[in-house]
């Protein structure tokens, strides 16, 4: 057998079990096991046997370091090397065999989480729970523990354990309790008071928010005004927060007034003369118009009046508005010292207006060309005449003052026109002297009759009255009647009745005559003396 290419098998009877050996590939003079098998640089977690197999060959000379030996101590590593010593002087050394053994668990020291809680002693998200332990030999590889995420407890404990780097697990330990609350309070949000206005609040409201948890118990909850904050919440004694909204109808704004309208236009010139109806208009975009002013304006008389009114919405926001001035005057004008006067077809009224009278309008009825009513007069003034009439036919005039604002004041009367000096009648021709006659005037004593004669076109005026011709009688009769001469003596002159035109006028005397007063002029009268 050469020393290239042995083949052997040894049988060796020990105090250890039978091995078997697997000859090398190579031609090395030594084998060697751990355990019966390889030898691992790993650890080893029981008694390991590691034993060296020279072939027999009768130049070796000495073997140290060896034969079989077990490592049955925990050791963090043992060396063993066997050396072959040829008579030759040549060795050959085998690799150094390091056996490391730890057969002996770790010692867990406990347990701890991997943070601190989050409030109040109370967990509220995943924690992990670690353990620690020590190895005196291979060292710890490492410790399991839980992460811990739920459910709610007011006591969770954990076990674990540690496992040294050759494998040897401790015996468990354990963890705890630990309180873990990751449920969110529930909230409700109330109101410190009802709203303003029907549903709607006008202006800022308070707010608070209570909450309830099952578990750790409520820490705090927060308020909050509106506007400012919609919502509060509550905070637990674990650290979860929740919030819950607030809802309401919240309008702080006024509505507009977008217009101010009368119920109808002016009475008459811009003035409004009976009760009037100023109304509001408005609009609002939150909570929308309620309801807006109407004012009804019945006086005092104005020349310049405004009304104040309002739109209010339905959150109780109110708008203040001021009308455009307008004229009011209800108050009608007054007529007074109503007076009426007649003659031969003719009815003369008078009357004394106020101040403020703008117009006088005269109707008559019967009216004019076979009418009902007719209007003879309309202006301004303290008089009218109206002539045409039929003598004996009963007039009856109204007498309309209107002011400025359309106000009226209302006098009716009638008359019945005749002739106040009616003997001889107006303008009629007599050959004869006649009997002048006329209508007795109340309270009257005497009368002072004056006549004319050369009556023409050419008037002058006396004594407020307008007379034509030349004086040639003035007599003062004590009855409504006087008898003209053929002849007379007036004014220190004789006088005749002779043909013309002849015009005469009739006053009233009151009192003595003596005391020359007279009333105004009952009337005046005319006619012609002609040849027989």
């Amino acid at each position: 057998m050469t020393r290239g290419t042995r083949y052997f098998l040894v049988l060796a009877l020990v105090c250890a079990p039978m091995l078997v050996f697997v000859p090398g590939a190579s031609a090395d003079p030594v084998a060697w096991s751990c355990n019966g098998g390889g030898c691992s640089g790993g650890w080893y977690t029981s008694n390991v046997t590691v034993a060296f197999f020279v072939a027999p060959d009768n130049t070796i000379t000495s073997t140290p370091g060896c034969g079989v030996f077990t490592v049955s101590s925990d050791t963090a590593g043992q060396d063993f090397q066997c050396t072959v010593t040829y008579n030759t002087g040549g060795s050959y050394r085998t690799p150094l065999i390091t056996v490391k053994r730890d057969a002996t668990p770790p010692t867990i020291s406990g347990g701890s989480p991997d943070r601190g809680p989050d409030s109040n002693g109370w967990y509220n998200h995943p924690v992990s729970i670690n353990f620690n332990g020590t190895d005196a030999t291979s060292g710890i590889a490492s410790c399991s523990g839980p992460a811990y995420g739920g459910p709610d407890t007011g006591g969770a404990s954990f076990s674990g354990s540690c496992t040294d780097n050759a494998g040897n697990t401790s015996a468990p330990a354990t963890f705890g309790p630990i309180r873990y609350d990751a449920t969110p309070p529930s909230v409700s949000i109330s109101l410190s008071r009802g709203p303003d206005s029907g549903n709607w609040y006008n202006h800022p409201v308070d707010f608070s928010a209570s909450g309830s948890d099952n578990l750790s118990g409520i820490a705090s909850c927060s308020g909050g005004t509106i506007p400012g904050s919609s919502g509060g919440g509550c905070t637990d004694n674990a650290g979860n927060s929740a919030s819950a909204g607030v809802s309401i109808n919240y309008d702080s704004s006024g509505p507009s007034i977008d217009s101010i309208t009368f119920d109808r236009q002016p009475d008459s010139n811009g003035w409004y003369n009976h009760p009037v109806q100023v109304v509001f208009h408005g609009s609002d975009g939150g909570s929308g118009i309620g309801s807006c002013t109407a004012v009804t304006y019945a006086g005092p008389d104005t020349t310049s009046k405004t009304v104040n009114g309002s739109c209010r919405d339905n959150a109780g926001n109110s708008t203040d508005g001021t009308s455009p001035a307008f004229k009011y005057d209800s108050t009608p004008p007054t007529l007074t010292n109503v007076g009426t006067d007649w003659d031969d077809g003719t009815a003369t009224l008078s009357w004394t207006a106020s101040a403020d009278t703008k117009e006088i309008d005269v109707d008559r009825a019967p009216g004019k060309d076979g009418a009902a009513t007719s209007t003879v007069f309309k202006g301004l003034a303290s008089s009218f005449e109206d002539t045409g009439l039929q003598n004996k036919v009963k007039y009856v005039y109204t007498i309309t003052g209107l002011d400025e604002a359309g106000n009226k004041a209302v006098d009716t009367l009638s008359i019945v026109p005749g002739a106040k000096l009616y003997s001889p009648a107006r303008g009629s021709s007599i050959t004869s002297p006649p009997l002048l006659a006329w209508r007795p005037f109340a309270g009257a004593t005497y009368y002072n009759l004056q006549l004319y004669v050369g009556v023409g076109n050419a008037f002058r005026r006396v004594a407020s009255v307008d007379v034509s011709g030349r004086k040639i009688l003035s007599a003062w009769p004590l009855k409504p009647h006087y008898r003209l001469k053929k002849t007379w003596r007036w004014n220190k002159k004789k006088r005749a009745l002779s043909r013309g035109h002849y015009r005469w006028y009739v006053y009233p005397g009151l009192g003595k005559r003596s005391a020359n007063k007279y009333g105004p002029l009952i009337g005046s009268s005319d006619f012609y003396v002609v040849k027989r």
